[in-house]
């Protein structure tokens, strides 16, 4: 296969990889389904159980069973049969395809005769830029998980400190598990619904991706990492904050303040044009003047050691970053902005919002106090 440009786009996607899918013709399927998107029309084929649904909401698509291609019936289960014949009835003899492409669907329209093409970059790259209906589709997804961080907070807050250190709140010990389910009532009362949340404590905090376990205790830091998908719409929203039970010792306020201010910093040099390794890199300078070294100690990678920020949409992760990569910021991106620090001894501290990029600058698609220390 070779990695150039061609005008028909071949997607095969699940439930689980729908974001291309749902992108090019708005359907979002359960078992696998295949979509051949040309310059002038789209064709989705679908199990016969999918397609009543799928024509509903595959507006201006050409929708087909396996049965309606003529397939026969031990090919009715086979994504490859589907891919070769649809691409026989299209009349189509070269697609562009995405890296994460199924090899044994390739390797069946190759030995019909299809050439695939690898995109070099994206294969939908338009959706880099979003449209104000999709920016405001992120910002419901962010304000839910906004609500989730209220509500978390508030859990922290309203828990007392046991002898042990721990947390308890009414009467039994407040943990990350406890936590989680908390956010999942409140996202899931805003028609959302989360995976992999972060509501970690002490040492896990400072592991930027543990999910946490087991009670929180006092004067440990606490990172709130909610990142829900709106259930009927399929954008995401992601924010982070961290807060203290108790008093917080003396270098965690200092990891707290340099990062608030490193936020900050790079919210306020968001706009059109500016490279966001630029952002990235006075992002680490601040935290570095502050006093606070990224470096490995005992094989830990300790300070600040990700990126920036990265974009959003029907992908929690999706381009362009705000990292190494001299990449423009663009009006209608929609970017995260979430530099962390994190030491093992002191926890880990870590202050995110999701922005969208304007002409103006950064509009910040939901509010969320920035509480540390909860008495």
């Amino acid at each position: 296969m070779k990695k150039t440009s061609t005008g028909a786009r071949l997607v095969v996607a699940g439930s689980g990889d729908a974001a291309n899918m749902r992108y090019a013709c708005g359907f979002q399927p359960v078992d696998p389904v295949l979509l051949l998107h040309t310059a002038r029309e789209r064709h989705l084929v679908v199990p016969v159980l999918e397609v009543g649904r799928a024509r509903e909401e595959a507006k201006g698509t050409r929708v087909y069973t396996p049965e309606e291609l003529g397939l026969p019936l031990y090919d009715r289960r086979s994504i490859a049969a589907w891919a070769v014949q649809l691409l026989k009835r299209a009349r189509v003899q070269r697609v562009r395809v995405a890296e994460q492409f199924p090899l044994g669907v390739a390797r069946a329209l190759e030995e019909s005769g299809v050439q695939l093409e690898i995109a070099s970059a994206a294969l939908y790259p338009e959706r880099e830029s979003k449209s104000k209906k999709e920016i405001e589709a992120i910002a419901v997804a962010q304000q839910a998980a906004a609500a989730a961080v209220r509500a978390a907070v508030a859990d922290i807050r309203n828990a007392h400190i046991a002898r042990s250190g721990e947390l308890k709140l009414n009467r039994a010990v407040l943990s990350s598990e406890r936590l989680r389910q908390t956010i999942d009532r409140t996202l899931l009362a805003h028609d959302c619904a989360a995976r992999e949340t972060i509501a970690a404590c002490g040492r896990h905090a400072a592991d930027p991706h543990h999910r946490g376990e087991g009670p929180l205790r006092v004067s440990e830091t606490i990172v709130l990492d909610i990142f829900p998908q709106h259930r009927k719409t399929g954008y995401w929203g992601d924010i982070t904050r961290t807060v203290v039970k108790g008093p917080a010792t003396p270098k965690q306020l200092l990891m707290y303040r340099a990062v608030l201010k490193a936020q900050a910093q790079a919210r306020a040099r968001i706009k059109p044009g500016v490279r966001a390794d630029r952002i990235h890199k006075e992002v680490q300078d601040t935290l570095r003047a502050a006093g606070f070294r990224t470096e490995i100690v005992n094989g830990t990678p300790v300070g600040f050691f990700h990126g920036t920020g990265h974009s959003i949409g029907l992908d929690i992760h999706e381009a362009p970053s705000i990292s190494l990569a001299p990449v423009r910021l663009r009006a209608g991106h929609v970017v995260t902005v979430e530099p962390g620090l994190y030491y093992p001894e002191d926890g880990g501290v870590r202050i995110e919002d999701t922005v969208a990029v304007t002409a103006r600058g950064a509009r910040v698609l939901a509010t969320c106090p920035y509480t540390f220390e909860l008495k």
